[in-house]
């Protein structure tokens, strides 16, 4: 089948599977047990109070850390550790009361323990609160070289060792984008530090089209950075831009399965981007949009592998 063939057959493919109304796409990897525990931090072996347990249990959640565990740049460095360069850390807040006189003379709580209530009514001691920011950074996911059992997990399922497929791998591999694989629920590309992170390999239940078809779809949100193929990729779940881009991303991925011998892959493929079924049909015009976003995606990095190959041919 020629190129051109493969991407007319994924694309009818997906359109007709998403018509049959396929069911909710199911997570191709084993998930991760995510520590449930109060926001706690393992320097001072204190649990963080207040709005801080709102604000680090929702960044937690937010970003799909798994376990909830906090510290400074310098606590983790004396607790034998470092933060992982590009990561980004999160704000808490504490508060502690001061005492201040009419002579904005300042006293501690303990001084003013020692004073009496007259003291305290001559001198016209008020509580203030002062308030200090501290900057934390997650335990489990953006540092590292602490004690391993900072970073153990349960994970949900067995684990099983996938059996790598030199196509796909040397794919991956020529294009040199930076790719994570570690403990994780999520898979996503990291515009920031221009990263891809995907969960380890052993979590995808011993099945390699899963890995690669995950893979194969945050490499494509890859490509449309702005110093490659500068996609239009939208900042916000829901919004136009992003959702095109989230179909360029599946589109792209059933291509590059089908590309590497995964037809299996197009299935799960079509059935995670059902939501945009009611768009297809309003507009069929979109679909031949997304189908070229995708397919210049997929020949931009199948590029990286025919130098590649080119290259190594001429060593030979």
């Amino acid at each position: 089948m020629k190129s051109h063939e493969i991407y007319q057959y994924v694309t009818d493919t997906i359109i007709t599977l998403l018509e049959n109304h396929l069911d909710n796409w199911n997570k191709p990897w084993i998930g991760i047990d995510v520590d449930n525990d109060f926001a706690r931090n393992p320097a001072t072996k204190n649990y963080y109070r207040g709005i801080n347990q709102f604000l680090l249990g929702f960044k937690m959640m937010n970003k799909g850390y798994l376990k909830n565990q906090w510290a400074t740049f310098n606590q983790i460095k004396n607790m034998g550790g470092n933060v992982i360069k590009g990561s980004k850390s999160t704000p808490v807040i504490f508060y502690k009361t001061a005492y201040i006189d009419n002579g904005k003379n300042y006293y501690t709580p303990e001084t003013v323990k020692t004073f009496s209530l007259n003291q305290i009514a001559d001198k016209g001691i008020e509580p203030i609160p002062i308030l200090k920011v501290y900057r934390v950074f997650n335990i489990a996911a953006q540092t590292e070289n602490l004690d391993p059992l900072f970073y153990k997990v349960q994970s949900k399922g067995e684990l099983l060792d996938i059996e790598k497929d030199e196509r796909a791998e040397n794919l991956l591999k020529s294009t040199g984008a930076c790719i994570i694989e570690r403990e994780s629920n999520q898979a996503y590309y990291d515009r920031g530090n221009d990263q891809i992170v995907l969960p380890n390999r052993n979590q995808f239940q011993g099945l390699s089209e899963s890995f690669y078809a995950t893979a194969f779809h945050e490499i494509i949100h890859w490509t449309g950075a702005k110093h490659r193929l500068n996609r239009e990729m939208g900042e916000t779940f829901g919004d136009e831009s992003y959702s095109k881009e989230e179909l360029v991303a599946e589109l792209g991925s059933a291509f590059l399965c089908a590309h590497s011998g995964f037809s299996k892959t197009i299935t799960n493929n079509a059935s995670y981007i059902k939501g945009w079924l009611s768009i297809l049909r309003e507009n069929p015009k979109y679909i031949l949009s997304v189908s070229a976003s995708a397919q210049k995606a997929s020949d931009y990095l199948l590029s990286f592998s025919e130098v590649a190959g080119s290259n190594q041919l001429s060593k030979e």
